[in-house]
């Protein structure tokens, strides 16, 4: 292993990748028995493996595809002002093709949310607490941050054609559940590598249910150039969410 162009030493000589092999550690490591080797050693199991960043997949799933459709195409223009012409950017841009064969193509980046408990502290609130502190105690599970998407924008927009229509018609209805859904689940997968030359393979998945858009970002257009693609950001809603180990072990 070159570090700073040197090799590391170690109780074992100079770690390269043929000491792994030659040698073994017959004991439990610490600070004065080479843990680095162990480390390193661990580091080369699949469960150890770090993963790239930028390996993930994200799929949208409507609960009702038939009507959810309906809502926009035919529905919509019926609450907001005529002009919503977005049938066409629905079927070309929402097909087997472009969201469930690699996932949403158009899924660029995605913002996970974390998990928060709110906590507050009781005991004395008036005069001296004799240098007691307060204890903390539990005032609830805190609201779901909104999944954010991003989403590449392209000539018939994804974005404005589905999106921003689909979240006016949630507006209208509501988000209240009924037999005919007008949400969507939304799986984001986690990939891992799985050797040189083989596919990859999913590791993990986060599944968020009964989604619906209900932000949209604003749009800036400029005559600066740039090199960046046009990317969009876009704020779902869900009920729930769940996070599942496929527990992958070759």
């Amino acid at each position: 292993m070159l570090i700073s162009g040197i090799y590391l030493p170690s109780n074992c000589g100079n770690i390269t990748p043929q000491v792994f092999q030659t040698c073994p550690m017959p004991n439990s490591p610490d600070i004065t028995q080479s843990h680095i080797p162990y480390f390193h050693r661990k580091m080369c199991d699949w469960a150890f493996n770090i993963p790239l960043n930028f390996q993930w997949v994200l799929v949208i799933t409507a609960k009702n595809k038939n009507h959810l459709f309906n809502k926009i195409k035919q529905r919509l223009p019926s609450l907001e002002p005529a002009g919503w012409n977005i049938g066409m950017s629905l079927d070309t841009t929402w097909t087997t093709a472009t969201q469930d064969v690699i996932g949403c193509i158009f899924a660029q980046g995605v913002s996970l949310p974390g998990e928060t408990v709110n906590t507050e502290h009781v005991g004395i609130t008036e005069g001296s607490n004799r240098g007691f502190i307060n204890a903390p105690v539990i005032s609830g599970r805190a609201n779901f941050n909104n999944l954010e998407i991003g989403f590449l924008e392209t000539n018939r927009s994804f974005t404005d054609g589905v999106l921003r229509p689909w979240s006016i018609v949630v507006a209208h209805e509501g988000l209240i559940a009924n037999q005919l859904s007008i949400k969507a689940d939304i799986d984001v997968y986690e990939l891992a590598k799985h050797g040189e030359c083989s596919p990859t393979v999913i590791r993990k998945v986060w599944h968020f249910k009964d989604c619906a858009p209900i932000n949209i970002s604003p749009e800036q257009k400029s005559y600066e150039s740039s090199t960046d693609y046009p990317k969009r950001q876009a704020g779902f809603v869900y009920n729930s969410y769940s996070v599942s180990d496929m527990g992958y072990n070759p």
